[in-house]
């Protein structure tokens, strides 16, 4: 008989805003050096009505408990933190959940918002036998701090309701699963309030009331949908599941506990993605070269950033530098209440070796390098450089991605001296300037005459030359003999 494992996550909107409040209030703590305040009691607050539908334990020591009102539970303290129930993103963090757990066990199926249902038994001969199996998925399902209840069943619907129920029932026994299923009332089952109404006018309280008429009788006195229903929920016919697929793309939304304008106290909350991320592309032996970074603001359109790292990489340390230079630059129009993490571009990690014996001869690799400046100063501010098949000097070369184009040599010329070889400073002036104060000539000339073929024909003739301030230059001397200044030798 095959058996199932049922998670149920009672407040998993209240722990994920728990979470992100820990984490931002350690972090000011880290960087004000002032102690964290006592938590203030918080609620989760929905429906038409607006009734309590989550609550931690200081709103619980206040006298407020779960199906209140706001306007009771808003009476009982002034420092009441109210949120309003986000079905979308409790759906998203279960699917984040169900990621985390695929690490450890396979079949997985969703059942949104708040809830998990595991295939135990094609799971058994990986582990040695059931307790070690639980005792592996607690103590990873432990490390994100979520609140959880999960019982064992013989069917995904008694799993379900028993988790729901008990909160924590580690056994497969036959007989104990089946006393605890007995003992459940009748308003658990996930039947119409009008079916529920006919089982009790005819005296069934409880599930044990149910199962103890045969079907045959039940599917007289009732219709056939409640014979389904509860030949599924005592596993006599399959309970159709869909079970999970690991998603193909990184995407990650998280809500902070409040807004955060300063840009600094993202730091724990965006570590906290990366992390996600780094573990999302190590599964799959990937890595990342463009990120895209969402700022959520209040008031105010998202701010969308992009990271790139032209070899890519998984760490999420690396990362998180590239994304604090990135936020170095950037402007606020309102204070952030969320944050939202994207991989944008994924490469395979046998893209990015050229060489089975290179050695790394440094602590920076010059795509990490690349990455770097044009985190800090912009992706247009850092080019690369390429030459061109022309000998006139401002279209020699041009510029390019950077490293997209492997070391090119500039286009070989006559050697002048043989004893200084061919000589061309580092820097070219933006535009060429007038020569207004006097040199001493120590080479040349050198002339370059083309371009006839073009409308930029140039025929000059080139000297290095040191002015009266020791400074070295590249001037040269046109058809009309006037003279000007071209380039500066570092």
């Amino acid at each position: 008989m095959t058996l199932w494992l049922y998670l149920h996550f009672p407040a998993i909107q209240l722990d994920k805003l728990k979470i992100a409040e820990q984490a931002q209030k350690s972090d000011e703590t880290e960087l004000d050096g002032i102690p964290s305040e006592s938590p203030q009691p918080c609620i989760i607050v929905g429906g038409r009505d607006n009734r309590v539908m989550q609550l931690d334990q200081a709103a619980q020591q206040l006298g407020i408990s779960a199906g209140m009102g706001l306007a009771a539970a808003a009476a009982r303290s002034r420092n009441l933190v109210v949120h309003p129930y986000d079905e979308a993103d409790e759906r998203r963090t279960i699917r984040e959940i169900a990621q985390w757990l695929y690490l450890i066990t396979a079949d997985i199926a969703l059942f949104a918002p708040q809830g998990l249902l595991l295939k135990v038994s094609g799971m058994l001969a990986m582990y040695r036998d059931i307790s070690h199996y639980l005792s592996t998925l607690c103590s990873h399902l432990d490390t994100q701090s979520f609140t959880y209840r999960f019982a064992f069943g013989h069917s995904p619907e008694a799993a379900r309701l028993l988790a729901k129920q008990h909160g924590a029932l580690a056994t497969q026994d036959p007989e104990a699963l089946e006393k605890a299923l007995h003992g459940l009332s009748l308003a658990v089952l996930s039947l119409p309030a009008k079916q529920l109404e006919r089982l009790q006018r005819v005296g069934f309280k409880t599930v044990g009331d149910l199962f103890a008429l045969p079907l045959v009788e039940l599917g007289k006195r009732f219709d056939c949908e409640l014979v389904q229903y509860v030949s599924r929920l005592r596993g006599k016919v399959p309970h159709p599941v869909t079970f999970y697929q690991p998603e193909p793309e990184f995407e990650r939304y998280l809500p902070l506990f409040y807004d955060i304008e300063n840009l600094d106290w993202l730091n724990k909350p965006l570590l906290k993605l990366l992390v996600q991320q780094e573990q999302f592309l190590r599964l799959r032996n990937r890595h990342a070269r463009q990120l895209i970074l969402t700022l959520y603001q209040r008031d105010a359109e998202p701010l969308r950033l992009e990271v790139g790292r032209a070899e890519g990489t998984d760490r999420a340390d690396l990362w998180l530098n590239l994304c604090n230079l990135k936020l170095s630059s950037v402007s606020l129009n309102g204070p952030v209440q969320a944050i939202g993490l994207k991989v944008a571009q994924i490469c395979q990690l046998d893209e990015l070796m050229d060489d089975l014996f290179a050695e790394r001869r440094g602590t920076m690799t010059p795509a990490g390098l690349v990455a770097v400046l044009q985190a800090k100063l912009g992706e247009r501010a850092v080019q690369g450089l390429k030459a061109c098949d022309d000998l006139r000097p401002e279209l020699a070369t041009e510029y390019c991605m950077p490293l997209s184009v492997p070391g090119t040599p500039l286009p070989e010329a006559p050697v002048l001296y043989p004893d200084m070889g061919y000589l061309r400073p580092a820097f070219l002036l933006p535009s060429i300037q007038p020569l207004q104060h006097k040199i001493n000539v120590h080479l040349g000339p050198e002339r370059i005459c083309t371009g006839w073929w073009d409308a930029y024909e140039v025929e000059r003739d080139y000297f290095v030359v040191q002015d009266s301030q020791g400074r070295w230059l590249w001037v040269f001397r046109d058809r009309q003999q006037r003279w000007f200044c071209h380039g500066v030798f570092s």
